[in-house]
């Protein structure tokens, strides 16, 4: 005798309860797909992203791969890449990769960030991977690295991120207290 509420068919057979989890596996499935699909397109065409020219390749389960193309102007007064464009695009591919671990109710800000020179760069494509390493309720921790078109290491480093919640903003209100004490005495209300 079988019961409805152990994973059986009222009528008696498997098949229509496993037909409705497939379905519903495949439903969660696409889901998570045409997220991962708006996601990347909304990073990709940001106006960060597109003035730097990086792009998002792969992202999720914690990791992420990144492009980003030489251009003249990435370049510093030596002829070769700046190293903040090189900070930017691990930050980019370990916080990437923190956030693929993220709840839809919470997002990441950079906190701390280390980064390792290892080789310049005059031209050429760019490739960062980053993993992340840890994600808790507050934090989160990704490590990256960088490489050109033949997999030399180009730089690595890390990246700590803040985990914000919808509804728990830790952005100071203008009216906050310490703000105020901050101010030159000559801008505080009323003088």
């Amino acid at each position: 005798m079988s019961r409805v509420g152990q994973g059986r068919s009222p009528a008696g057979g498997d098949a229509p309860v496993q037909a409705e989890a497939k379905g519903r596996k495949m439903s969660e499935e696409e889901s998570l797909r045409g997220l991962r699909e708006r996601i990347f397109s909304l990073l990709n065409d940001s106006p960060f992203y597109r003035h730097m020219g990086m792009e998002v390749l792969e992202a999720g389960e914690g990791r992420a791969r990144l492009r980003l193309r030489v251009r003249e102007e990435h370049k510093n007064l030596y002829g070769i890449l700046h190293g903040g464009v090189l900070a930017a695009l691990l930050d980019s591919t370990c916080s990437i990769a923190v956030g693929t671990l993220l709840g839809m109710d919470e997002a990441a800000v950079t906190l701390d960030q280390r980064v390792n020179f290892v080789s310049n760069v005059r031209e050429g494509v760019l490739y960062a991977e980053g993993k992340a390493l840890h994600k808790g309720r507050y934090t989160g921790v990704g490590q990256g690295e960088v490489r050109d078109e033949e997999g030399n290491l180009v730089a690595a480093g890390m990246t700590t991120v803040f985990v914000v919640r919808s509804g728990e903003s830790q952005v100071r209100d203008s009216r906050d207290p310490v703000d105020e004490r901050l101010r030159p005495e000559t801008d505080a209300p009323g003088t």
